[in-house]
């Protein structure tokens, strides 16, 4: 029998190389001159609450889709406001900024930056914006050691400037080149393993103009360290220093609870995690100085599982299916636990601090999750989780021809990261089906599979509790070829410390041509943040019936987030 992964995918912005500066807003005001005649508003500016709305331009006057957009609060310390991204016609809007004075900055590395004038917000007054990017001036130079030896390896950013992340690495000769530097950035910042890091304050320059600087790592030792479970003894942990700078480092203990952190950490807090117990206190990173981090005492859930009439359900799997905590994201730790117990009763001890999302199922019975669970450190808390009957699925299987399909096995596809479905069901003679235990609810995937054919996955469904819903399928003659098809948009999606990521990007499908990328941190599906969504859930609010759409919001490692519409595509694999 063919196996095949499941597979899916969504859509993205993309964009074209930066330009020579060019910044203009004015309050209700066309653009100026030089740039194209204005175009329609978008959608956003019927929203009366509207404050910003602009355009990006290239080089050339076109639009500059999928450049980054901040909105900064005027004053010092400098903050951003709000994170965007424009559209396919180079469009963006921020509202509800909570500011009276604000800077619009867009950055699209290594093409460019624009930088617009202080804007007054007016209550319930739109400003019309139009930045084109520029290409700047660059950051040039060399890292040495204090005998005047190139440093190979250095990282190098930009300090000060909280909406620019972009980062060089300096090479075997100690070179080193940062692009499209803004004149405002006050400093750069350079770390290496095994060496202090260095501050270096820029020198005034013009606009667009290279300016050149030498960078002096000093050596110093790593900081040892040691890691402590609540009652003292040493433990295999994760250990995260300076978190969220560019100097952030992240290695584990060993199970002698040892580890050590680069001398580009000093001045930084520290802090230990574990999936069992609460993240240790943050403990500064002092040179010369042993670090301790002790771990916190974990939580417990203690739950029950019932039927949609509140009788116990006394034999069931249960686990995690979503897990969202200060200081990591994630599911299915450990797997599902199968649990026999009279009154449905299930407890979990040694859970970090956190919010859980639980799930459950049982013969004949879909899958259910629990509400969100709040674990505290040394305390229990409480979950309930109800089982229902769940809805059918009835229709035929047909060939290319039309002709009916005997014995093809249906069951639904990725009902839960962690626990799974037991209903399945086989077409008859005249290739018809009933298939009971459908999740109920929740969008979800019906999946066909025959020898022979190719695995066809139906998503997008609902049904309600005790309901029936109708869907005829038709299957492909699999002929060595790919052997899976689906509506999506022909990305994987996985899991990781930060939340929902997408893994492979598919060439040519949807994502592929959207601009999207592997590492894209999902943080929105339709507007729903992904928060208590588990790997399944994403995967399933994703997929959906050839042309329709899905919006989605993605992050990216550099900070940037876009909002972007994606058409599901057929997708074969």
């Amino acid at each position: 029998m063919l196996a095949v992964p499941a597979a899916l995918a969504v859509g993205v912005l993309l964009l074209r190389p930066a330009p020579r500066p060019v910044a203009s807003s004015a309050a209700t005001s066309p653009a100026p001159a030089s740039a194209p005649p204005p175009e329609p508003a978008p959608e956003a500016a019927a929203d009366v609450d509207a404050e910003i709305l602009g355009r990006i331009l290239d080089a050339d006057g076109n639009p500059a889709p999928g450049t980054a957009v901040h909105a900064l609060q005027v004053g010092s310390p400098s903050r951003v406001l709000a994170d965007g991204a424009s559209d396919a016609r180079g469009r963006f809007s921020f509202a509800r900024l909570g500011a009276s004075t604000v800077r619009v900055v867009a950055d699209r590395d290594p093409d460019g930056f624009a930088i617009s004038a202080d804007l007054r917000i007016l209550a319930r007054r739109s400003i019309d914006l139009t930045l084109v990017l520029s290409a700047g001036g660059a950051i040039l130079g060399t890292v040495v050691d204090g005998a005047d030896h190139p440093v190979a390896g250095a990282t190098l950013a930009v300090d000060g400037l909280p909406w620019l992340t972009r980062k060089a690495t300096s090479d075997a000769a100690g070179a080193f080149r940062l692009p499209a530097v803004p004149t405002e950035a006050p400093t750069v910042v350079a770390f290496a393993s095994g060496y202090r890091t260095a501050r270096v304050p820029l020198p005034r320059r013009e606009e667009a103009t290279d300016a050149t600087i030498r960078v002096r790592l000093d050596s110093a030792p790593p900081v040892s360290g040691d890691v402590h479970d609540p009652d003292g003894k040493p433990v295999h942990a994760r250990v995260v220093a300076c978190e969220g700078q560019p100097s952030e480092a992240r290695v584990e203990s060993g199970d002698d609870g040892t580890f050590q952190l680069p001398a580009s950490t000093f001045g930084c807090s520290a802090v230990a995690q574990h999936d069992e117990y609460g993240p240790s206190d943050p403990a500064m990173v002092t040179e010369g100085r042993r670090l301790l981090l002790e771990l916190k005492s974990g939580g417990a859930i203690e739950g029950t599982v019932v039927d949609d009439r509140g009788a116990a359900v006394t034999a069931f799997s249960v686990g995690i299916e979503s897990f969202m905590g200060a200081q990591k994201r994630g599911g299915g730790n450990g797997g599902a636990r199968k649990v026999e117990d009279p009154r449905g009763a299930f407890r979990w001890d040694k859970l970090a601090p956190g919010d859980y999302v639980l799930s459950a199922s049982a013969p004949d019975k879909p899958p259910a999750r629990s509400d969100p669970v709040t674990v505290t450190a040394g305390a229990v808390a409480r979950a309930r989780i109800v089982l229902s009957p769940g809805g059918t699925v009835v229709g035929h299987v047909y060939d290319e021809r039309r002709a009916p399909i005997a014995d093809v096995n249906m069951s639904f596809d990725t009902v839960s990261s962690v626990v799974g479905s037991s209903a399945s069901a086989k077409t008859d003679a005249s290739g018809q089906y009933r298939l009971d235990g459908a999740p109920s609810g929740t969008p979800f995937t019906l999946r066909a599979q025959k020898d022979g054919f190719r695995i066809r996955l139906v998503s997008g469904l609902h049904v309600d509790p005790r309901a029936t819903v109708t869907r005829d399928l038709v299957l492909t003659s699999y002929d060595g070829g790919p052997g899976l098809e689906l509506g999506g948009i022909g990305a994987n999606v996985t899991g990781s410390p930060e939340g929902i990521a997408f893994g492979a990007i598919y060439p040519g499908d949807p994502a592929d041509r959207a601009g999207l990328k592997a590492g894209d941190r999902v943080i929105r599906v339709d507007g729903e943040d992904t928060d208590h969504m588990s790997v399944a859930d994403t995967i399933q609010r994703l997929r959906g019936e050839v042309g329709t759409t899905v919006g989605v919001s993605v992050a990216r490692a550099n900070g940037e987030t876009m909002d972007v519409f994606i058409t599901r595509a057929a997708i074969v694999h």
